[in-house]
């Protein structure tokens, strides 16, 4: 073959080529992996159940509770939270499935038609609508995440205000 027939499939590589390498989203030093892990909303009513049933201090606000109960449901709500991140990592790998789908249905289809007029076109109708469809994914991800954190920060502002309470309880009055 002649250098002349390899030079549309090397400009179809070079087009279709990524710019640059997405990167890969790593919590707290690890893949997040889908081992069971349990829901931040079970672990909140668990907490708040906690909080409801403890014994109250005669004469005031303040609560008497398991303190290792407590902490116990607290180290567990850590390992809980990246499961709610990984709901927006699926989200991210949906992204790049559609990004590598169309990649390959590019390649096909200029490699039937064999027309270096139709790699223009198709390119850029290809690549305009994986950026729609990237941008959209992208923007429903950040929601998805931005709503969650907000979420996560309410809920753990009203525990540390709870544990504080209950701490405050057990500490004797000062004169």
């Amino acid at each position: 073959m002649s250098e002349r027939q390899h030079e549309p499939q090397q400009l179809l590589e070079s087009l279709l080529s990524p710019d640059e390498p997405q990167p890969a989203i790593v919590m707290n030093g690890r893949q997040p992996d889908d081992d069971g892990e349990e829901d931040v909303d079970t672990l909140v009513d668990e907490l708040e159940a906690l909080l409801t049933e403890s014994r109250r201090m005669p004469f005031g606000r303040r609560l008497m509770i398991d303190e290792g109960h407590a902490l116990d449901i607290v180290d567990r709500l850590r390992t809980a939270i990246p499961a709610e991140v990984r709901q927006a990592r699926r989200l991210l790998d949906e992204r790049d499935q559609l990004l590598d789908a169309a990649r390959d249905e590019a390649r096909r289809t200029l490699h039937e038609r064999g027309l270096m007029a139709e790699l223009d076109v198709e390119r850029e109708r290809m690549l305009a609508q994986v950026e729609r469809e990237t941008e959209r994914m992208r923007q429903e991800a950040d929601a998805y995440v931005r709503g969650v954190l907000n979420g996560l920060a309410d809920r753990i502002t009203k525990i540390q205000a709870s544990v504080n309470n209950g701490i405050e309880a057990l500490n004797p009055p000062q004169a």
